[in-house]
């Protein structure tokens, strides 16, 4: 491996890898851990939480657990080989190994206060939904963090040396592993206005009326998780 690779633009103009995709589950995530965090919280503090409600919130907690693994064991095992066969020196992720290291750690207590909460019989609901909002805000505190040295770091390295056939392959991977009911809804909530009219464009006929079919099913869900109105 050489100290200081030639990178990808000094090679050849083509095009560069499209990060759209990894950013906006970065929001997704932040999104998600905040406003669930938020959620909890008015729980503990007495907000009305029937059966339906709860199995509701542990069970897309239950999947965004799932889905920050899965996005993380795709770093792990794909982005941060391509990043060193394609930058070598230029770039060292054993910082961003070190973070999903800590993340697993809480994501298992994530997991195991989720459980606690379905199960808390009615007299120690609130304490349960207490216990959960504060794991939700540590995860989403090293998340941020993470986030934020990853896009600082990784990005560019990214568009400068890695090729878009290499990126291809990190796309790939992360489809094939995913829950696309899950993800697909959530990317589609995420994205800004020039991401999703990109998507739509890309979509055909039939696969833009299963979207639609699948945000219909997720708005319901998001409804109920979003408990009386305020």
């Amino acid at each position: 491996m050489t100290s200081r690779p030639t990178s990808r633009t000094d090679i050849t103009a083509s095009s560069t890898p499209d990060l759209t995709g990894m950013k906006i589950a970065h929001r997704g995530m932040l999104h998600d851990t905040r406003r669930f965090a938020e959620i909890l919280g008015r729980i503990g503090g007495g907000e009305p939480c029937d059966g339906r409600r709860r199995d509701a919130i542990a069970g897309y907690l239950d999947q965004l657990c799932a889905s920050i693994h899965h996005h993380h064991t795709i770093e792990d095992e794909v982005v941060w080989p391509i990043l060193t066969a394609s930058a070598g020196a230029a770039v060292d992720v054993h910082d961003l190994e070190d973070d999903h290291t800590q993340l697993e750690a809480f994501l298992a207590t994530l997991q195991a206060r989720t459980a606690a909460f379905s199960a808390a019989k009615p007299d120690r609901l609130g304490v349960a939904a207490t216990d959960l909002a504060a794991t939700l805000d540590d995860v989403h505190q090293l998340l941020g963090e993470h986030i934020a040295d990853e896009e600082r770091v990784v990005f560019p390295i990214v568009d400068r040396y890695v090729s878009v056939a290499d990126w291809d392959r990190v796309e790939k991977a992360a489809r094939a592993g995913a829950s696309m009911r899950f993800e697909v809804p959530r990317m589609m909530r995420h994205a800004d206005e020039r991401e999703l009219a990109k998507m739509k464009s890309e979509a055909g006929p039939v696969i833009r009326a299963m979207l639609a079919l699948l945000v219909r099913s997720f708005d319901k869900r998001e409804a109920l998780i979003a408990g009386p109105a305020r």
